[in-house]
Parts: structure tokens; C-alpha cells; sequence
């Protein structure tokens, strides 16, 4: 019997690769507005190719385009990573089953709850901004604790803060690694959002796959 639900948040209750084209426009309105509408699509370019889904060293991410744009006026690369970090969430893309699905498990008495990695500042604001936290039981950013996905502590911590067993619980995700193999190994049974970065990338026969966020109702 499932009794508790958890959810990766980027490419899973949002589209973060809308969300960053967003942020791309606002970061050029804000640092180079006076490049040609040519020059801006070629840097836009480069960062999503380069950006690998978001899962980069942020300093060195920023320092190796700041180098490769020839960018002699740009703010520090910490500076550049510091205002990813607190304007991102500014820009979320929520995806329009999300809520609706998270209202209706609420409403099957089934608890529910987000557990995410990365800073604390950015993953707290994008959930805030989201609209999402009050139809979650918790949220669980792993900038907060000595751990995280895909190791099994985050979510067996998770679980135990909502008073369930890991065997429980089913968790949403789109990464392969990070979301489904570390909720198998905490115990939890998994379903692949295949969206985003790592689309049809190792996708497991074992693991019910799903593109739209509602098809989560038919595995739990």
C-alpha cells in the first residue's frame, strides 16, 4: 500500500528547461543587453549546451563561458553563480498537472513530499515560489543535510519524517541515477519522469516510465 508519494522538483513538477530559457533572457536583459540579437542566441546556445541540465559546478561553469565569450566586462564568476542561485526561482515553470495531481493524493490520504539536491537558497526558492510547498507534507533540500540523492539516507529521511516505511513510498524523478537508483536503494519503489536532460537515457524495464506528471495515479 503506497502511503507516501516523494518528487524530484527540476524536469519532474517543472519544466526547468522552460524555466532556464526564462532565466537566459532575464540574465542577458541584465548583463549584456546591448549584444545583437545574433550574438545573444549564440551565448544562450552555449549555455545550454554546456549546462548540462543544470548538474555543473556553477563557478566553474560561469568562469569557462566568461572565457570562451571573450567577456571582459563580466562580474566574477562567484557573482554570476550567486545570481543563479537567488534569481532562478524567479522563473519556474510548473508543469500544469503538478498541483492538481499533488491536491488529488492529498485528498486519497496519501502524503506527499519533494526531496531535491542542490543549494539551499535556490531549491527553497524555487519550491516557495512554485506554489507547490502547501500541498506537501515536506520538502527535503539536500544544501540542508550531510547527504544527498542518490545516496539512500536522504530518502530514508524523508520517509521517517512523515512517520513511513521506505517500502511505502514511491518516488518521481527524471534522473537516472540520482532519483531512480537512490530510491530503489533506499527501498522505495520508483517511476521515471522521462523529460528534460536525460530523456531515454538508461531508462530501466523494472521502472514504470510516464511523460505527463498525472500518470503518477496509475502506479501508486
Amino acid at each position: 500500500m503506497t502511503k507516501a508519494v516523494f518528487f524530484d522538483f527540476d524536469e519532474t513538477l517543472q519544466d526547468r528547461t522552460a524555466a532556464f530559457e526564462r532565466y537566459m533572457a532575464a540574465f542577458e536583459e541584465c548583463f549584456y543587453p546591448e549584444l545583437t540579437p545574433e550574438e545573444k542566441a549564440r551565448r544562450r546556445k552555449d549555455m545550454v549546451d554546456t549546462g548540462n541540465g543544470g548538474y555543473v559546478n556553477r563557478v566553474e561553469w560561469y568562469q569557462s563561458l566568461i572565457d570562451k565569450w571573450g567577456w571582459e566586462t563580466a562580474p566574477s564568476s562567484v557573482a554570476l553563480a550567486e545570481h543563479y542561485d537567488t534569481q532562478f526561482g524567479l522563473y519556474n515553470v510548473i508543469f500544469e498537472g503538478s498541483a492538481p495531481l499533488l491536491k488529488k493524493l492529498r485528498d486519497m490520504k496519501i502524503k506527499t513530499g519533494i526531496i531535491t539536491n542542490g543549494p539551499s537558497i535556490l531549491q527553497h526558492m524555487k519550491i516557495e515560489q512554485s506554489g507547490l510547498a502547501d500541498y506537501c507534507d515536506i520538502t527535503v533540500v539536500s544544501g540542508d543535510l550531510p547527504f544527498a540523492k542518490p545516496q539512500p539516507e536522504i530518502f530514508e529521511y524523508a520517509a521517517e519524517k512523515l512517520g513511513v516505511a521506505p517500502k511505502e513510498c514511491v518516488y518521481v524523478g527524471d534522473h537516472p541515477i540520482n532519483d531512480i537508483e537512490g530510491a530503489l536503494s533506499a527501498g522505495m519503489r520508483a517511476v521515471r519522469m522521462n523529460f528534460g536532460w536525460f530523456k531515454n537515457q538508461r531508462l530501466r524495464p523494472d521502472v514504470p516510465v510516464i511523460s505527463d506528471i498525472y500518470d503518477v495515479l496509475k502506479y501508486i
